[in-house]
């Protein structure tokens, strides 16, 4: 227990089965680690215990083992996404690594304060910050640098880092936040959720919110959109699911009773007072209280799927309109603080769903190259095609983070041109060679007399 705060309960974890539970924890994060120098988190090949393992050594772990926050949350409740043998279901699979790719998980805001020996270092690895240095202060949003929108505005900026369309297949931007005054929605009552589901989506059902909504695409002559309960999304079959997965706007999510740890992931009364709020040309989707409060997703235009200026234009446009009507939880070091640790800071993750058929061909190299240039590596299903994604968002901007991401995107994408050029080049000269031998052949059938 840490004197002198608020983040801790008053009492300390003297329950000989949770311990226990703990120290076989402890074991498996130990074993997992190797012997040479440990990869970082970013480095695209390393594995959630791989990573703990690395932070979570024996002293610090023999300090920490027996906090709890406020709300009763213990360490197993931040590093169950690493240690938990999950079913083999894909939902779920997904589910945890897309939302806690670093294996761990906030479970409520009081975490980061009663674990941060083991945390904080973790946080600064994950987020591409050297762990040695001191955490600066997290900078304020740079979302409302921008006037407001109005209906005759230009897009901020038009950049398209696949403007020929060949290998960017889809891409999106979402922006995380959470409500200042009430608690995550894991550890929501049911009033509680009911009253955010409510706030949020007063503001969202408005007029004069389609025309952030639509930004970007004058010639709608739709105004504005609806909300779906989280009941309707998980229905089989479901058209707005399918609607969402087209458009590259669904979320990782889980049935009840697809795991049996529903509570530690989504709270006691998931799946309600939870939905999504979609405009009506299915470009913008704001997800309400799935893990984080508000979740919103903009996605990539889908004749110009590279085309990363306007949704970001969009995106902008839309948080900051937010921001003038919401207050949000704010920390001065972590910036807005999530659920999701991998979205501290700016709360923003920008990602790309791109063929790389040269570069994938080493796919080690592959992940290397993604490394270096600060940008997180998944596989596909197709060995071909992958999903890049920023790692940082901690300590930087939002316009900082959208700069980074689009200047490493697009120097990946060049490299898998120039690739495939070489590739074009060299297939076309070995088709002349062997033309040329044809023609050689063919001429020496003509002309027996000569040999």
């Amino acid at each position: 227990m840490l004197p002198e705060d608020r983040a801790s309960s008053r009492r300390v974890l003297d329950v000989p089965e949770a311990l226990d539970t703990l120290e076989r924890c402890y074991r498996l994060l130990a074993s997992a680690r190797p012997t040479r120098t440990p990869l970082s988190a970013s480095s695209n090949r390393s594995t959630p215990p791989l990573v703990l393992g690395r932070f979570l050594k024996r002293p610090i772990f023999d300090i920490i083992k027996y906090r709890i926050t406020r709300l009763d949350h213990d360490l197993f409740d931040v590093i169950w996404p690493a240690v938990k043998k999950l079913p083999d279901n894909r939902n779920i699979v997904q589910t945890v690594e897309e939302d806690f790719p670093g294996g761990i998980t906030a479970p409520d805001y009081y975490v980061y304060d009663v674990f941060h020996e083991f945390l904080t270092p973790l946080l600064k690895d994950l987020h591409n910050i050297n762990i040695h240095s001191d955490l600066p202060l997290h900078p304020p949003t740079d979302f409302d640098k921008h006037k407001p929108l109005t209906k005759s505005a230009e897009p901020i900026v038009e950049l398209n880092v696949d403007p020929s369309d060949e290998f960017v297949l889809s891409g999106v931007i979402e922006c995380s936040r959470n409500l200042d005054g009430f608690e995550l929605p894991l550890n929501l009552k049911i009033g509680q959720l009911e009253t955010i589901e409510r706030i949020v989506t007063t503001i969202l059902m408005q007029e004069d919110f389609s025309k952030y909504s639509e930004q970007n695409n004058p010639e709608s002559d739709q105004k504005g959109g609806n909300y779906y309960t989280l009941n309707e999304v998980l229905e089989k079959p479901s058209e707005i699911c399918a609607a969402l997965a087209s458009s590259g706007l669904l979320i990782a999510l889980c049935d009840r009773d697809e795991i049996d740890d529903c509570t530690r992931l989504h709270g006691t009364h998931w799946p309600y007072g939870r939905g999504v709020f979609v405009n009506d040309d299915k470009t913008v989707a704001v997800w309400i209280n799935v893990h984080d409060h508000v979740r919103v997703l903009v996605s990539t235009p889908a004749d110009a799927p590279g085309e990363l200026g306007l949704p970001f234009s969009k995106i902008t446009h839309i948080m900051t309109y937010l921001h003038e009507r919401l207050d949000f939880v704010w920390d001065y070091k972590l910036g807005h603080l999530s659920s999701r640790p991998t979205y501290l800071g700016a709360g923003i993750r920008f990602s790309l769903i791109a063929n790389f058929p040269g570069l994938s061909k080493d796919i080690e190299n592959m992940k290397h190259l993604c490394a270096v240039r600060g940008l997180q590596y998944r596989e596909t299903l197709d060995p071909d095609i992958a999903r890049i994604s920023n790692y940082q968002c901690l300590s930087v901007t939002e316009i900082s983070c959208f700069n980074d991401f689009v200047t490493a995107a697009s120097n990946l994408l060049h490299l898998e041109k120039d690739l495939s050029m070489q590739n074009s080049a060299h297939i076309a000269t070995m088709l002349t060679n062997i033309f040329k031998r044809k023609r050689s052949s063919l001429s020496d059938l003509d002309n027996p007399e000569q040999h």
